[in-house]
């Protein structure tokens, strides 16, 4: 009896310790068979991955580039905060009026930062039915009440016979003379052209001593008006490359927004892709309908958003840009943020007298050049 009694306890442990032991390896195959491998960690995190991430952007056309940088520019414009800018009067120290004259005359024009128009008007006393000199001051106001006042003197005059007015010719201006005057190591010797120089024979300007050239592209005919490429530019551009001439462009524009810059820029573009042309020089924007900017009905805002908007698109192509102009607009205010622009500088004068920064120099319209027929523009590059 007792010896039955321990062999059936024996039998019950050695039981209880299979199950546990049982037990024990099915925790421990559990807990391996949950636990994923580093490399499966790596499959499921990509996996998981992969399931938000997007395609990589695509690269963008350059005719894209061109778009967007357009809308962004749109989107971004406009005036901020209070306007407290006076508006540019342009004016002479004396206007001179025959007697009887309806009214003052120019040359005077006035342009706003942000209006379309400025008021003008004068004060002082003055008499077109009598002879004499009257002090008067000229009066712009824009249509926030700032103002801008020019003194000048009005001279009413008899009445005289018209006769043809006299031109004024510059002395004409031998390359030779320009080279010897202005080329150094520092500089080099260049000329513009258009339609108006007709045939150039590009090797005889070459071997003169011309080391770079730019020339016209294309025009706008008025404001609004067509563009259309100079009537020589394909022949021109194929001539100074085939001479080893290095070559820029620039585009007559009359623009008159923002607007009008793009599609500037984007007929400029076209035209040299057009005929497989890459400028080695800055394509520069040429505006110069300053005696119009009244009846075009526009500010000096537009005016400078036309040329950002016309630099920037075409910069967004990948070309470089510069801005042609005369010394007296760039010194008096209507061009903003000029020392962020490569600037060409107009100034038919000894030497240049502008205070601000520029890359090119336009000396001249009455050069004397071999390979050319009549009067060219002579121009001076400083290398940086």
């Amino acid at each position: 009896m007792g010896n039955k009694i321990d062999r059936r306890a024996v039998i019950g442990i050695g039981l209880l310790i299979i199950v546990l032991i049982a037990i024990i390896v099915a925790i421990i195959i559990g807990k391996h068979s949950y636990k994923p491998s580093k490399k499966a960690e790596k499959t499921t995190k990509t996996e998981a991955t992969s399931e938000v991430t997007t395609e990589e952007p695509k690269e963008l056309t350059i005719e894209e580039k061109m778009a967007k940088f357009e809308k962004e520019y749109l989107e971004n414009r406009g005036d901020k905060g209070e306007d407290k800018t006076p508006p540019v009067l342009v004016a002479t120290d004396y206007s001179t009026a025959e007697k009887g004259a309806t009214q003052i005359p120019g040359p005077t024009f006035a342009v706003d930062d942000r209006d379309k128009s400025v008021t003008l008007t004068y004060e002082g006393e003055y008499d077109l039915n009598k002879l004499g000199d009257y002090p008067l001051v000229r009066v712009a106001t824009d249509s926030s009440g700032n103002v801008t006042k020019k003194a000048f003197t009005l001279r009413v005059v008899e009445k005289k016979e018209k006769k043809e007015e006299t031109v004024v010719k510059m002395d004409p201006y031998p390359l030779a003379n320009a080279i010897s005057k202005w080329k150094t190591d520092k500089t080099q010797i260049g000329i513009d052209v258009s339609k108006w120089q007709g045939d150039i024979n590009w090797e005889k300007v070459k071997a003169g001593g011309v080391e770079f050239v730019m020339m016209r592209l294309g025009v706008q005919d008025g404001f609004r008006g067509e563009r259309y490429v100079d009537r020589k530019f394909i022949q021109n551009f194929k001539g100074a490359q085939a001479a080893g001439l290095p070559v820029g462009v620039y585009f007559y524009s009359c623009a008159t927004c923002a607007e009008d810059g793009a599609e500037d820029a984007k007929f400029v573009h076209k035209t040299l892709t057009e005929n497989g042309f890459v400028p080695d020089l800055p394509i520069a924007f040429d505006w110069e309908e300053w005696g119009n900017i009244t009846i075009a009905k526009m500010s000096l805002g537009d005016l400078n958003d036309s040329f950002k908007m016309f630099s920037g698109v075409l910069q967004a192509a990948g070309y470089k840009t510069c801005l042609y102009q005369s010394k007296s607009y760039l010194a008096n205010g209507f061009w903003y943020d000029q020392d962020k622009y490569d600037i060409w500088l107009a100034q038919y004068y000894k030497e240049p007298t502008y205070e601000g920064k520029f890359f090119m120099w336009q000396f001249s319209a009455t050069g004397v050049v071999p390979g050319i027929a009549g009067d060219c523009d002579l121009d001076l590059m400083y290398l940086s």
